[in-house]
């Protein structure tokens, strides 16, 4: 089918969409109609006129129920034409015959009828032409015929009569043009937008490929470096790289969420959590910066909070943190001031409260606005994207609530959120036990064309015990794959030569030995959807990168199959978590 076609099968679904709409007054104003047909002329012709209708209406019911795209275009174009063709000679005709027949009230009804039928006409002109001139052709025909037919016109009434005829004719036709240009510059502009919409998306696809690809290695060999015995001063500079490192990913995070939230591809894990918990976490991970400005901050928890909630926990987590970041951040002195209570409505409460400047009304006008912040020099004296607050309102949405801002310039501010999520009964617990990831000889061969890369991948897994090969793209792994066993492979998705997706390919098709041989995506790719992507093509898990430590440690023990114990020689397969 081409793209005329599919254009033409929407014009046709869009004209049977208008009728269904105008179905109703349709129908209302046959009856009306009827009614006066029975008054003026007797049952029979009303009886006739009722049930022309129901006929072209059952007809047309017919072709709204089963209608479906085809690329028959002249299919298209005679359903498209037929049924405003078919009433709009069943309504003129109508209308001819009660102004020829009919008193002077029925004469002057006919003329309305002729006319409301144009208007109507005209409606069609933004999705088909075609459509328009076969509903106005009947009433115009009709006006012309009465003009030429009325006993009492002389020529010159005639005359008279044709020229405003054509005048009527060409204002519906500039009527016409001009709905079409502006229908034709509504679909530009739609167009636009929707290709902006890709771009924008595409973008961010690649900037977070691009940016969590080198951030990988500042972290995971960050991460690597804190075990090599470090002084207290490169103790220091290494916190400034981590925290550095974080504050950037923080960043790219946001966007990446306003996203995924605009997309409506956000989704919430619900799970129970211990509101206490997580807010006393917040607490103690902000105190240290709180107290070398000088700030007090407290965490005050209402009696009547409930212990365990439903919700998401990282998501309620990330909405608090926003708060308490910026209150801290933009307060000089005093105090900062957290408060977890149940909500009047039901749901729980989260209130930060600050002795900062405060915000002027203008500023709580765009407090919410993506992008924007409470002015100027904020960015150039704080940083951050102006994102925090847009997607802490779309979350607190999200979760059935909303947040509010209470604030006096000079006097600080207040950020109230409400979330509409119920308590609940507490997760059964497991045992107190320390779990401890033993991957003491398994073979892990990470597959990745970048060095540094490589090596966080391998300084993570050595240390719990995992045997570790490289290979720099899809040829090199399938060339180790073919003669060296394997337990599982960390696989690059994006490689120069063959990329991690055509290389899972070939492994599932048997060219790299064991075709069951567990391979785990590492990949910058994080929007909505991408990990679902890769387990379609043939991935059994995947890990975004940079890579976290104890994430992929997990995700490489999920990934091992009993098999893999077996093929080492072990009579069963052992557990993978050993406690201690």
């Amino acid at each position: 089918m081409g793209i005329l076609d599919i254009l033409d099968d929407g014009v046709e679904g869009s004209m049977l969409a208008m009728s269904r709409r105008s179905r109703v007054a349709r129908l209302s104003a046959a009856a009306l109609v009827g009614g006066l047909l029975a008054f003026y002329f007797g049952p029979r012709p009303a009886m006739l006129w009722g049930a022309a209708n129901l006929a072209c209406e059952g007809w047309l019911f017919y072709l709204q129920r089963t209608f479906k795209p085809t690329g028959n275009l002249a299919t298209i174009r005679l359903r498209r034409i037929a049924p405003p063709a078919i009433f709009g000679c069943l309504w003129a005709t109508m209308a001819t015959l009660s102004a020829v027949h009919g008193v002077a009230a029925m004469k002057f009804a006919a003329i309305l009828i002729l006319f409301g039928m144009i208007i109507e006409g005209v409606r069609y002109a933004m999705v088909s032409p075609g459509g328009m001139l076969s509903m106005t052709l009947w009433p115009f025909s009709a006006l012309v015929a009465l003009t030429l037919l009325a006993p009492r016109f002389t020529a010159w009434d005639r005359a008279v009569a044709l020229v405003v005829m054509l005048g009527l004719i060409g204002y519906v036709a500039d009527t016409v043009r001009t709905m079409r240009a502006t229908a034709k510059a509504l679909e530009h502009a739609q167009a636009e937008a929707q290709e902006a919409s890709r771009a924008k998306s595409a973008f961010l696809a690649m900037m977070s490929h691009e940016v969590r690809t080198p951030m990988n290695g500042v972290l995971g060999l960050a991460h690597a470096l804190r075990g090599t015995g470090l002084d207290a001063r490169q103790t220091q500079y290494l916190d400034m790289i981590e925290e550095s490192g974080h504050g950037l990913m923080t960043i790219l995070n946001d966007v990446l969420d306003l996203s995924k939230v605009e997309a409506g591809k956000l989704e919430l894990d619900i799970a129970p959590f211990d509101i206490r918990r997580s807010a006393a976490q917040i607490a103690l991970v902000w105190s240290e910066t709180a107290r070398l400005k000088g700030l007090d901050l407290t965490l005050e928890v209402d009696p009547a909070t409930p212990a365990w909630l439903a919700g998401d926990d990282a998501r309620v987590r990330q909405i608090l943190r926003n708060l308490v970041s910026n209150a801290v951040k933009f307060t000089e002195t005093g105090r900062v001031t957290i408060h977890i209570a149940p909500g009047d409505a039901g749901g729980i409460m989260l209130s930060v409260s600050d002795t900062g400047a405060g915000l002027s009304p203008e500023q709580r006008d765009r407090l919410f606005t993506p992008f924007a912040q409470g002015d100027r020099t904020i960015a150039r004296r704080f940083g951050g994207t102006g994102l925090g607050l847009t997607i802490c309102r779309r979350l607190a949405g999200m979760m059935g609530g909303d947040i509010s801002v209470a604030s006096v310039e000079g006097e600080g501010a207040t950020f109230t959120v409400t979330l509409a999520l119920s308590a609940t009964e507490a997760p059964e617990k497991a045992r107190e036990a320390v779990a401890k990831l033993d991957l003491g000889g398994v073979r892990v061969l990470v597959v990745d064309d970048n060095e540094i890369n490589q090596i966080v991948a391998r300084a993570v897994l050595e240390t719990a015990g995992a045997l570790v090969a490289v290979a720099g793209d899809g040829h090199a792994a399938l060339a180790r794959l073919r003669v060296e066993d394997f337990d599982v492979v960390l696989m690059d998705v994006h490689m120069p030569g063959m990329d991690g997706v055509e290389a899972v390919r070939r492994i599932r098709a048997g060219e790299g030995g064991r075709v069951d041989v567990p391979v785990v995506a590492l990949t910058a790719d994080v929007m909505a959807g991408d990990a679902e992507r890769l387990l379609a093509q043939g991935f059994d898990d995947a890990h975004p990168k940079p890579i976290q430590p104890a994430g992929l440690l997990a995700t490489v023990a999920a990934a091992l199959r009993p098999a893999a114990a077996c093929a080492r020689g072990e009579p069963e397969a052992r557990s993978l978590l050993t406690v201690g």
